[in-house]
């Protein structure tokens, strides 16, 4: 019996008598089946009109066992009449099996309740529509290659690489690079500018082996010896036969505070030597070799941009929708901040004493909450920052509601911005992470929440709509700022009442998890231009809970809506999708949610020629059935990350891959899925993509037996394609291939380099500054540094590592210096070499790095270097002796230069 192609339809047979199973299941799966049947023959008969052969004649090979080309006249014919053979047989299997289906149900609909035969047959028929599309569309792919080939075969012989590679026409399309680029107000910018910033914010620049690439291989050795040496310690551990009474915890992702050198282990140290060494000669190889993804105008552009954000003349952000940069004056970006902010219902003026109060309570609420719940003490310490970045607020332009004669004001009220208050550092930022991964395991509990588009597209699937049934779209007006804290926290408390005991709390009661959640929502002081502001009303976007939280506010505003049972409902965050019956029952739904709060405000929008944008799909009900396609935004730029970005190859083809993958996932029929296509191919060519005719992915020679995710990462940065496959090799013929994966780090991003939320919010935190003033201002913020301390009178250096502000431990230094401690380096230097004499000291940046290991490695690779005449040789680890061959290449005998754009 032929098997179903299509597992839906299991569906359909709920409701047939047990006798009469075996008949509908045949006549079921012949119908499919000559669905699919018809479209191999269609195929067959395409290839034979216009003389193209296919595959599993060529695989014949008659050619080589005749000794003839397989051009020879002789050998076309013999594959045409194969291939006509074949054809008549497909017909005659065809119609047999038509045959059969077409008696099978005439004997079902004779049997079968004529309502329960019906409802097989509608629902079966766009099943077969499904299966219809799917098989066109993989046959058509089929031929399109068939024919590329051949098209090859009749033209000269040309190269043509199987990576995805930069377009002839690149060119040309920058031709519409101001439509990549958003300016707004008085600003001007060269053609140069424009170009640069056409490349998109994702666009990394390529960067070379210099010092400052091998210090951050230096580092990314360090982190895998010790985690070489920890892994190998556990695995041969004695197995403890006792069961373990720790309560296991989500892995943290944020940097340690505290660093315990990994004890030797014999065997990974052989590996780590033959790996550091393997790549040691891999750097030497390719140093020489210098490479750029820029054009000299493109250069000439980046340096602009950059000396016009150093002159506080212009701010580079990005777009609310569009993913495009978006370039405005800074007089205009502080015009439409100061009146957003001017808003007195939902904000109000703050000082820097309620900010620290805040964190204060907020500390002392988690470490209460955290012993009381038997949370282990390391990870209460690690999740509690002693001292916290204020929040800061910054705004993203909403260029998609800006007409084009609007974009060259300069009055801030034509503008709306979408306001974000970046809580990176801040006070909630660790907590609130920890609570985020309890309380985002309820959203699969709520009916209506949609978690991404194939969760939508199964919605679609699963819903039996009416012949003239209604299709509306809903949104929320300003959704987060409207939130009532109040009411999100209560439908939390009620899904927690219903679903707690089917989630992992950790430990954490309902009650705990609702005090921590309400202080975390109490901390709602943030800074824009050195003033402090409080948010009174809403949530802050930007925060860690606040998409959950306004996901279960929303489940609790369309509840009565839910009630009435509408034929389809279902939402991503603010963005409704409704089906219903009549016009007259959309009406009352819309009017329903409008009326649950007095700040949730809702718009409707209709098809638009039949089609309505939902998400990334347009939809379309047509006499019951619907019908998706893929859409893109008008708002949308379509900016992908650029083919000449320096990235690797792979990210580069799966992100394309993956793109037209999407694109023929969600269509329903090939009309739509060919649109799709089409618009895909213009998006690709658009970043730069040219697409080579295709070519079968090559097997792997090695395949490791280890999942990623039980692999070591060893990060280093990437350079090209070449040198990353030299380093793979190293990892083999080190015998690591099943314990390392390499992770390539490009160069930062255009975006990560100039664009700045704390733009009006760097300044220096310090009195008496020792930092600031011999470099950049508000370096005595920054956190993770190598730092330099200088002696003005001898001129003796200090070195020194923090993963905490600089500030705060520099005055740590200087505290101890002014007492004389001589248990401290700057203490002892006063009494020993100044006889207590005080001095003047200048604080530099030697290097920023976040892993507190990687940090540890460069402070003892400037400590060998430089010899610091204050250092005690035991206050830091010892460099192992097989990355000391690396300190020639990382040129540690100068500061590390702040990078372009950080």
């Amino acid at each position: 019996m032929p098997r179903f192609k299509d597992q839906r339809t299991w569906q359909l047979l709920q409701d047939v008598p047990p006798n009469m199973f075996v008949l509908t299941r045949e006549a079921l799966s012949l119908r499919q089946q000559v669905v699919a049947a018809r479209q191999s023959l269609f195929f067959l008969q395409r290839c034979k009109k216009t003389n193209i052969m296919p595959t599993f004649i060529k695989n014949k090979k008659i050619g080589s066992i005749c000794n003839l080309p397989d051009n020879d006249s002789r050998i076309t014919k013999v594959n045409r009449s194969i291939l006509n053979i074949v054809i008549k047989e497909k017909q005659r299997k065809l119609y047999s099996t038509l045959l059969r289906c077409n008696a099978k149900e005439m004997a079902c609909q004779r049997l079968l309740p004529n309502h329960v035969w019906r409802r097989i047959e509608g629902r079966s028929r766009l099943i077969c529509d499904s299966i219809r599309s799917k098989v066109k569309s993989l046959l058509s792919a089929k031929y399109d290659r068939l024919l590329g080939e051949v098209r090859e075969n009749n033209q000269s012989k040309r190269e043509n690489p199987p990576n995805i590679h930069r377009s002839h026409d690149a060119h040309d399309s920058n031709n519409r690079e101001t439509r990549r680029v958003t300016v707004i107000g008085d600003v001007d910018l060269s053609t140069h500018a424009l170009a640069f910033l056409s490349l998109g914010p994702s666009f990394s620049p390529a960067q070379n082996i210099n010092a400052w690439t091998c210090r951050k291989i230096v580092g990314g050795l360090q982190r895998l010896r010790d985690m070489l040496r920890n892994k190998a310690r556990r695995e041969n551990a004695p197995q403890s036969s006792a069961p373990g009474n720790k309560r296991l915890l989500p892995p943290v992702p944020f940097p340690r505070s505290f660093y315990k050198e990994a004890e030797p282990f014999l065997a990974a140290d052989i590996k780590f030597r033959v790996l550091s060494a393997g790549i040691l000669e891999v750097l030497n190889r390719f140093k020489g070799v210098h490479q750029s993804n820029l054009s000299r105008e493109q250069w000439l552009g980046f340096k602009e941009v950059r000396s016009l954000i150093a002159d506080n003349s212009i701010r580079l952000s990005v777009s609310d929708k569009g993913g495009e940069f978006v370039v405005l004056p800074q007089t205009l970006d502080r015009a439409i901040t100061e009146l957003h902010l001017s808003d007195t219902t939902i904000y109000q003026r703050a000082t820097e004493r309620d900010f620290l109060a805040q964190c204060r309570r907020l500390n002392d609420t988690w470490s209460s909450v955290g012993k009381s719940a038997g949370l282990d003490e390391r990870f209460v310490s690690r999740l509690k920052l002693d001292n916290p970045s204020c929040p800061v607020f910054y705004n993203l332009v909403k260029t998609h509601k800006i007409s084009r004669q609007e974009m060259r004001s300069m009055s801030a009220e034509v503008y709306k911005i979408r306001p974000i208050i970046s809580c990176v550092g801040g006070p909630t930022d660790r907590i609130s992470w920890f609570l985020n991964k309890i309380v985002s395991q309820l959203l699969p509990k709520i009916p209506s929440h949609l978690s991404n588009t194939d969760h939508f597209l199964q919605h679609l699937q699963n819903t039996t709509f009416e012949q003239n049934c209604v299709l509306e779209s809903f949104d929320v007006t300003s959704l987060y700022t409207n939130v009532q804290n109040d009411e999100a926290l209560q439908a939390l408390s009620e899904l927690l009442d219903k679903h707690a005991r089917y989630i992992n709390t950790f430990g954490l009661s309902k009650a705990r998890i609702l005090v921590l959640i309400r202080e975390c929502l109490k901390c709602n002081i943030f800074k824009w231009s050195g003033k402090y502001f409080s948010q009174i009303r809403g949530l802050a976007m930007g925060q860690r809970l606040a998409p959950v939280l306004a996901i279960c506010f929303m489940s609790r505003i369309e509840e009565p809506v839910l009630a009435r049972l509408p034929i389809m409902y279902c939402r991503y965050i603010d963005d409704c999708c409704v089906v219903t019956s009549t016009q007259s029952e959309m009406d009352e739904c819309f009017r329903v949610l409008n009326e649950q709060s007095q700040y949730i405000r809702l718009t409707r929008e209709t098809p638009r020629d039949g089609w309505l944008s939902y998400l990334n799909t347009q939809i379309k009900l047509s006499n019951g059935i619907m019908h998706v396609k893929w859409y893109r935004k008008e708002s949308s730029k379509n900016i992908l990350i650029h083919a000449n970005s320096a990235h690797p190859n792979a990210v580069k083809r799966a992100i394309v891959r993956n793109m037209f993958r999407t694109a023929t996932k969600v269509c329903t029929s090939e009309d739509e899925r060919c649109e799709s296509r089409k618009l895909a191919l213009e998006m690709a060519n658009s970043n730069g993509y040219s697409m080579p005719r295709y070519r079968p992915r090559p097997a792997h020679a090695v395949q490791s037996r280890t999942p990623r995710m039980n692999k070591l990462p060893l990060c280093l940065p990437f350079f090209s394609d070449e040198v990353s496959a030299a380093f793979h090799q190293c990892i083999v013929r080190a015998q690591l291939q099943n314990d390392v994966l390499l992770v390539n780090i490009p160069n930062d991003n255009i975006k990560k380099q100039l664009v700045r939320n704390r733009l009006y919010d760097r300044c220096c935190i310090s009195e008496q500054c020792v930092v600031c003033p011999h470099g950049n201002t508000g370096d005595c913020a920054k956190v993770g540094v190598v730092y330099q301390i200088e002696c003005l009178i001898c001129h003796d250096l200090y070195i020194g590592e923090t993963g905490r502000t600089l500030s705060i431990r520099i005055k740590e230094h200087m505290a101890t210096k002014r007492r004389g401690n001589l248990t401290s380096p700057l203490g002892r230097h006063k009494v020993e070499v100044h006889n207590g004499n005080d001095f003047d000291v200048r604080c530099e940046i030697l290097a920023l790095e976040s892993e507190i290991s990687a940090r540890k490695a460069l402070e003892a690779a400037w400590i060998f270097t430089k010899n610091p005449g204050m250092n005690n040789r035991n206050e830091c680890l010892s460099l192992t002796s097989d990355l000391l061959p690396f300190l020639s290449l990382c040129e540690l005998y100068t500061v590390d230069q702040v990078r372009p754009g950080h």
